[in-house]
């Protein structure tokens, strides 16, 4: 609150104006002039002051009207008001006082007894509004559905809602007040909040929140939310702490985490059909599959991709070639080399891939394997002929890797290549085929983890 006092001063004789004005220290009151009783009517719809000296003898409306309607008026009907006169009958002071004035000042001024006057009413007007915003704030405070708390420098209780009292199932009859907050607290989160409570009364921190437990008085911990911030209270700093229960929300999280999990194993078990169904058509092994999932991980794990992505790479890698779903039997068994035209057939199989899995949100993350995996550093790739960068990142990690499990294996139209020459075949193809980073990763990081001597 603002430490200086609002005076109203009305009055249409500039020279009383200017007596008060020089007679009433600026340091302590803010004075607001109005020349006529329309005029502080009109000065009061904006503010609320402390005190209104009123002068009776105003053109047009006196001060006697004036004090009617302001106390007609419910933001200015317990404003104290000094009527300010040159009138000293009885019967004038008995009609200000029935229009609701609360003194008299009489003209010529005592200086003494102005300043006397104003300074105890000033006082008394705002330590009663004091009274009413604090009655209003402890109402609020008792009111609230969360539980507050009023914490001293030293961590003591000094104030407790009813709610706090219900969140802790404390008897009726036992007051919080006096016990120390922290022995409600988890012993792991006393030390962070202490500190946290420390900086918020020191003014280095505006407020502090966390999840904790708090202890009922039955010995049972529940989880809540605590929030801590600065309070001005009886003319100390204090921190004021709402605590929420928040126990249903905390398993309706867990519940709605334990579902999601069981719709992503959902999800993830239909994959491994997918997969499954896939192996038996393209004479696939679960080991090879299992192989290229796994080293396709570990090379994007080291290229550089976020740990969050990676479920996405698996998934992708995992998926593959699934759009061999899409190339007939004839072509994806065939014993010997393909033809041009069989080979034009397989090389939609990435494409047949997008257009399967594209229409899933929840694999739609995963899409750049299927879909890119034929692509070259150099271009010359396909479905689409991407170069270089344009190229996914998780999809050039995986073209390496499919190439280096394919070529280590037997095949119908050929015998499994060596280590060495698969080695000497990927190494020639950095720059070409794959993405010469990648290569260099996979030769001297995965490769070496895979033999065990990194």
């Amino acid at each position: 609150m603002n430490n200086q006092s609002t005076l109203l001063i009305v009055d249409d004789d500039p020279v009383t104006r200017m007596t008060l004005d020089a007679l009433l220290d600026s340091t302590i009151y803010h004075k607001v002039f109005a020349v006529d009783g329309s005029d502080a009517l009109l000065a009061v719809k904006g503010m609320v002051p402390d005190l209104i000296l009123l002068d009776v003898m105003l053109p047009e409306m006196d001060g006697f009207e004036v004090c009617r309607h302001l106390r007609a008026d419910p933001l200015t009907k317990e404003v104290p008001i000094i009527l300010i006169t040159s009138l000293d009958d009885r019967d004038s002071k008995l009609e200000g006082l029935t229009a609701g004035a609360d003194e008299y000042l009489t003209k010529p001024f005592d200086q003494a007894e102005l300043h006397a006057r104003v300074k105890n009413i000033t006082q008394l007007n705002r330590y009663r509004r004091l009274l009413e915003e604090r009655s209003k704030f402890e109402r609020l405070f008792d009111l609230s559905p969360d539980g507050v708390l009023l914490i001293s420098a030293s961590g003591v209780v000094e104030h407790a809602n009813s709610t706090m009292n219900s969140l802790l199932n404390a008897d009726p009859g036992c007051s919080l007040v006096g016990q120390s907050l922290f022995n409600f607290i988890h012993a792991a989160e006393k030390g962070y909040l202490t500190r946290s409570l420390d900086e918020i009364l020191l003014g280095g921190r505006d407020y502090v929140r966390l999840e904790t437990l708090f202890l009922r008085q039955s010995g049972e911990f529940f989880p809540v939310d605590l929030n801590a911030a600065r309070f001005f209270w009886d003319g100390q700093m204090r921190a004021q702490v709402i605590v929420r229960d928040i126990s249903e929300q905390k398993k309706a999280r867990e519940e709605l985490a334990r579902a999601l999990e069981e719709v992503t194993q959902a999800y993830d078990d239909t994959l491994e059909g997918w997969s499954l169904a896939l192996q038996l058509k393209d004479r696939e092994t679960e080991e090879h599959t299992r192989r290229a999932v796994r080293m396709t991980v570990d090379l994007a794990r080291l290229v550089g991709i976020p740990e969050a992505d990676l479920v996405h790479v698996r998934r992708g890698a995992r998926l593959h070639d699934i759009g061999k779903m899409g190339i007939p039997d004839r072509i994806l068994q065939k014993d010997g080399p393909l033809t041009p035209e069989e080979w034009d057939m397989m090389r939609m199989h990435p494409v047949y891939g997008y257009q399967f899995l594209k229409d899933i949100a929840y694999l739609r993350p995963a899409l750049d394997i299927p879909y890119c995996h034929h692509e070259k550093w150099d271009g010359t790739g396909y479905p689409r002929g991407l170069k270089g960068e344009e190229i996914p990142l998780a999809a050039r990690v995986s073209a390496l890797v499919d190439v280096w499990v394919a070529l280590l294996e037997d095949r119908p139209y050929r015998a499994a290549w060596s280590v060495a020459e698969v080695k000497e075949y990927i190494i020639s193809q950095s720059g070409k085929h794959f993405d010469p980073a990648i290569v260099d990763v996979f030769m001297n990081k995965l490769l070496a983890e895979e033999d065990g001597t990194a």
